[in-house]
């Protein structure tokens, strides 16, 4: 995450919005709004456990690692009740980066 985007305005509603028209169309209505607001919930707690959210500095995002992380913690969560396939989630988490680009 870099200072440009905590400088942005960053708008739950519209990144929903923005994920769920940029997922591809098998997975469009598969995840609710709530369940992609729980999986950028979960990236924003990978950010603070990294320290990404601490530095002013460009950072860049290990895929995988992300992906593993917010798999295996919407699997532990007892309000997930979707797909947790880290392929899934893995459209998900990008399309939600996609839109934090969009934002710089």
């Amino acid at each position: 995450m870099s200072e440009k985007l905590e400088d942005s305005i960053y708008d739950d509603e519209a990144a929903v919005r923005f994920i769920q028209s940029h997922i591809p169309q098998e997975l469009q209505g598969k995840y609710t709004d709530d369940d992609i607001l729980l999986i950028t919930d979960t990236m924003v707690d990978y950010y603070q456990r990294n320290g990404f959210l601490d530095t002013d500095e460009e950072i860049e995002i290990d895929m995988d690692d992300i992906v593993n992380f917010v798999s295996k913690e919407c699997k532990k969560d007892k309000d997930c009740h979707f797909d947790t396939n880290p392929e899934s989630i893995r459209w998900i988490i990008d399309a939600e980066l996609d839109y934090e680009d969009s934002l710089a």
